[in-house]
């Protein structure tokens, strides 16, 4: 399935490229700037995505370990064995330790969403015009190889 979506998202990447090839040799510019916005928004989408999805994958393994320690240590009745007393106080500060770990990473993931959330126009004027100049210097080359 991976894979499948790989191809896909090339696929669709190349259709914009070549939708721009082709408004840059017109020098349609307003509508060559329209289609390198759109590219930018469908990568930046599946960025996310993909992102999120590594990020809820770690997340939830994570999590589940965390809850299946917690589970571990409220079944295990220390007065029966004497001799797991001694885990009972590595297993607190590692479940803390992990908890501790989870959070930050939680944090940091989100406050990473953020930023790039809120620097997205930004990003995408900068992108546009950098996309433009490319081809623009393009479109000139070919002129002068027809010429």
């Amino acid at each position: 399935m991976k894979e499948e979506l790989a191809r896909e998202f090339n696929q669709e990447v190349e259709n914009y490229r070549k939708a721009l090839i082709y408004y840059a040799q017109k020098r349609e510019w307003e509508t060559f700037q329209d289609k390198a916005g759109r590219m930018f928004d469908y990568i930046e989408s599946i960025e996310f995505k993909e992102l999120e999805h590594r990020f809820f994958t770690v997340f939830n393994l994570i999590l589940s370990l965390l809850i299946l320690a917690v589970i571990l240590l409220f079944s295990v009745d220390f007065q029966v064995h004497q001799e797991l007393l001694g885990l009972k106080t590595a297993f607190v500060l590692s479940a803390i330790a992990v908890s501790s770990f989870e959070l930050y990473f939680f944090i940091d993931y989100r406050l990473y969403a953020e930023v790039k959330t809120r620097s997205y126009k930004k990003r995408r004027d900068l992108f546009v015009r950098n996309i433009a100049q490319d081809f623009s210097s393009y479109a000139a080359q070919s002129e002068q190889k027809a010429a």
